[in-house]
């Protein structure tokens, strides 16, 4: 099991349901490379497939040739790239990091897919003790194809989906119940 890196903010039901979905995921599509970033707060799902602004006003998300969310570095609190090699994740070295200090234009030409051909990236917040929530995204790359999926995960709902974009209830259901799992 792939553990999720943790600090003294983060709910200890939110990071476990967010490994198993990040381990459920890594089973199902057996990425080659792993991407996985702590952003420092919660984030909403209109962080999905948005790729920047134009005249600081005019926000863009594009539905193809998706691009890296442009998170400001300052929000990343950690950032670590795993590749497949005989069957097991080991740690890399980031040589192209994910998240830079750009104009927002600019970023409107970070295709995730020059980062990996296939590859999971999993962006998830932090400080989710004080917040009561926390939100999980994840975009997963194959040659030029992109699939997204977002979440909001609430502590009023004992860590469980409060919102969902690309996963249908069934598959959170099964993913974080897995002993209600029916065969």
């Amino acid at each position: 099991m792939r553990e999720i890196p943790t600090n003294t903010k983060d709910n200890p039901d939110y990071i476990k349901n967010v490994e198993r979905l990040f381990n459920d995921r890594i089973g199902k599509w057996s990425p080659k490379d792993l991407y996985i970033t702590r952003i420092d707060n919660w984030f909403d799902e209109k962080w999905v497939k948005f790729s920047g602004t134009i005249m600081h006003e005019i926000s863009i998300h594009k539905l193809v040739d998706i691009t890296v969310p442009p998170f400001h570095p300052n929000r990343v609190e950690k950032s670590d790239f795993y590749r497949r090699k005989n069957g097991d994740y080991g740690k890399q070295k980031i040589e192209n990091p994910l998240h830079i200090i750009q104009e927002s234009t600019n970023n409107l030409k970070r295709k995730i897919s020059d980062f990996s051909d296939n590859g999971l990236f999993l962006w998830y917040s932090g400080n989710t003790i004080t917040n009561n929530k926390g939100s999980l995204m994840g975009y997963f790359v194959t040659d030029d194809d992109c699939f997204t999926f977002y979440m909001t995960l609430t502590g009023d709902k004992n860590w469980n989906a409060e919102k969902t974009i690309g996963l249908t209830t069934k598959e959170i259901q099964t993913i974080f119940a897995p002993e209600l799992r029916v065969e």
